[in-house]
């Protein structure tokens, strides 16, 4: 049996499993039916799905031990996969909107996933309203980040309406990964104390840099149940470009700044607003150009959202300079320290998770806040056009929400996942993220554009 062993980065990712903080990632896929309709094409999907006997790295990929009891996971081909129980088939109650589809998802995301089985579940949605349908498809993180998990979704879509044959998502292998990143050079004794020099200014304070001390306390940073919440948002993508080029700022500061207003209103109401601003680990992939491989190559920067601050032009400025200066902070580092800076890093919080003492004391970070880029061309499922494809992120003790776009056909896509328990209403921070962005257009004189249906 040829297994091979997980990173030091997605072992963590087996390690931290828990009932109550599982560690999968998903997104939420939404379809245009094609002519034929929804019923008769999702059935013809299913039978083909599970008649396929054709299974890729990493789909065909299981732990040798299927348990998080352990130091150095492994995995191992799989070749008789159960794909009836990996592929699955459910319809919405009626009136089937979109309240009826979140609540689903949240249902099929807060439940762990089997550790002795694929690391992978796919399951079909139909009964949605509109003539469309969804699929949702769940990855357990230590075989996906977000670029990697959104190329497998993407290889197993095509670029022309037209092609009818197209094999499940499960026939489509991700690449290897290239040679350039399996041959890297040992790093220099003063690039190493470059490194833990940078390193230790995140556990102090820093007047401009945001650090692993600048989060304020919280109502979403204590202990968290084991379900969740979902809720989505969408955006014409040059509505969000247009402020950005207008203010000389990143896409990524508009969204961050957005998602700042949305959890100032929402902290507001309910009478908890911090006199700090709530801090964001943003993670920032460090994949070489054109490498898609499966398994997780990302570090984190870390920057304010600007919640302490009412205006929402000086909030995108005061984001703008927070975020410049935590990428200058791991710039500064050769491209062969940055995965071990960003695992020193993190490995407080991954430490006190393991203990047991996550979602106590003061957060280190209050709420993720990941974009994923997607691709300008629409997609198409066997006829079925690709409407949105909405992330699912993970939450974990400490942290009870998190933020994650993805961009596609000109369109960015918002999925906020939340532990149940601790972030009622939840729905309020997905209505927020567009009222904060009308608040920013005007600020800045500029005409929002149309929303996205």
């Amino acid at each position: 049996m040829n297994s091979s062993k997980l990173s030091p980065m997605d072992s963590a990712f087996i390690q931290l499993e828990t009932p109550r903080t599982p560690m999968h990632v998903a997104a939420l896929m939404v379809f245009e039916a094609p002519e034929e309709g929804v019923a008769s094409f999702v059935k013809k999907l299913m039978e083909d799905g599970r008649k396929e006997t054709r299974i890729t790295s990493p789909w065909n990929k299981v732990l040798v031990s299927g348990s998080r009891w352990q130091l150095a996971p492994s995995l191992v081909t799989s070749y008789d996969p159960d794909l009836e129980y990996h592929l699955r088939h459910l319809s919405l109650p009626a009136p089937g909107g979109e309240k009826e589809l979140g609540q689903l998802v949240a249902q099929l995301h807060s439940q762990p996933m089997d550790l002795r089985k694929l690391l992978w579940e796919c399951v079909v949605i139909d009964g949605l309203e509109g003539d469309r349908f969804a699929i949702y498809v769940k990855f357990h993180h230590s075989i996906v980040d977000g670029v990697s998990g959104a190329s497998l979704l993407m290889n197993g879509l095509s670029d022309h309406k037209d092609d009818l044959t197209t094999p499940p998502f499960w026939v489509h292998a991700a690449p290897e990964k290239p040679l350039s990143l399996k041959r890297l050079k040992l790093p220099s004794l003063g690039e190493t104390m470059g490194t833990a020099k940078n390193v230790l200014k995140m556990f102090g304070e820093n007047d401009s840099l945001t650090t692993l001390r600048s989060a304020p306390r919280s109502p979403l940073n204590g202990r968290i149940g084991p379900q969740r919440r979902f809720a989505t948002q969408a955006f014409p993508l040059e509505r969000l470009k247009a402020v950005a080029r207008h203010e000389g700022v990143t896409l990524n500061d508009v969204v961050a700044c957005l998602v700042g207003g949305s959890l100032r209103r929402y902290l507001k109401d309910i009478t908890a607003l911090p006199k700090e601003s709530l801090t964001a680990a943003i993670p920032m992939s460090l994949r070489e150009a054109g490498d898609m491989s499966s398994g997780n190559a990302v570090g984190m920067i870390y920057s304010i959202v600007g919640t302490n601050i009412a205006d929402p032009v000086v909030r995108l400025h005061e984001i703008h300079a927070s975020t410049s200066e935590a990428k200058k902070h791991i710039q500064e580092l050769s491209p062969e320290m940055r995965v071990p800076y960003s695992l020193a890093s993190m490995a407080p919080a991954i430490l006190k998770m393991l203990s047991g003492m996550g979602g106590t004391g003061r957060p280190m970070f209050n709420i993720v806040v990941s974009n994923v880029p997607g691709g300008r061309q629409e997609k198409y499922l066997r006829g079925a056009r690709l409407l949105h494809l909405y992330p699912a992120n993970i939450v974990f003790q400490g942290m009870a929400v998190s933020f994650t776009c993805y961009s596609h056909a000109g369109t960015l896509n918002v999925g906020i996942i939340a532990c149940r328990d601790s972030v009622p209403h939840m729905q309020r921070l997905a209505t927020g993220l567009t009222d904060a962005l009308v608040e920013l257009e005007e600020g800045l004189g500029i005409t929002g554009g149309e929303e996205c249906p």
